[in-house]
């Protein structure tokens, strides 16, 4: 194996924090309309969307806990996710300097404008050879078009470059279709979702990044 691809949301980086802020955005809203809802009950509606692959958990946190379509309007809107209280995971610089002594490192990932950016800001991107990221280039995971820009642009083969990410649909699925190793890191709600078969299930599972040097090394 010569390259390793990684996602960044709850793969490299820790999205706990913005996700359960806007959570609590959208407990205040709706407990302000007169609602009696807990941060518990909004992370139980993400689990659920996780676990049955449902595309938005917070659209779908609203529309099962704020019945009426008005309210759900005037939520909505005032949502925001706050990505600059992201922030990588401790042990992320550490592991991708001792990967990248004997790999390549590589991100392919669904992200916002400003990848590179928030890579140098967090010290991880000088550990990073390509990155292909949905708002650059137009793709989007789970499309495997977007595996195969980051694949070309690096000049690797599938059969000797292993994804690691949080999802199976985004991460695993398009990187085994493509003959890419895969490992799935159990992070995030990503790790809520199940597998059904051998075409998602990934090569290898890991808990946490640091059990990364322990596999690949």
């Amino acid at each position: 194996m010569k390259w390793l691809f990684f996602d960044i949301g709850d793969t490299l980086v820790n999205e706990w924090v913005p996700v359960d802020h806007i959570i609590g955005q959208f407990v205040r809203e709706a407990n302000g309309l007169g609602y009696n809802i807990t941060m518990e009950d909004v992370r139980s509606k993400f689990v659920q969307s996780y676990s049955n692959y449902i595309a938005s958990p917070m659209q779908y946190a609203i529309s099962e806990l704020v019945p009426s379509e008005e309210d759900r309007a005037y939520i909505k809107p005032r949502l925001k996710f706050q990505k600059e209280l992201e922030e990588p995971y401790a042990e992320a610089r550490t592991v991708l300097e001792q990967l990248g002594e004997r790999y390549r490192i590589g991100i392919v990932a669904n992200q916002s404008p400003g990848t590179e950016e928030r890579l140098v800001k967090y010290g991880l991107r000088s550990y990073v050879d390509v990155i292909a990221c949905s708002a650059e280039q137009g793709l989007s995971k789970p499309d495997v078009r977007l595996y195969q820009y980051a694949l070309k642009t690096a000049g690797a083969e599938p059969s000797e470059s292993i994804m690691i990410g949080d999802r199976i649909d985004n991460d695993i699925i398009p990187a085994k279709s493509l003959g890419m190793l895969t490992i799935r890191i159990m992070q995030g709600y990503g790790r809520y979702q199940p597998s059904t078969g051998d075409q998602d299930t990934p090569d290898y599972t890991v808990n946490d990044l640091n059990a990364l040097t322990a596999l690949l090394l």
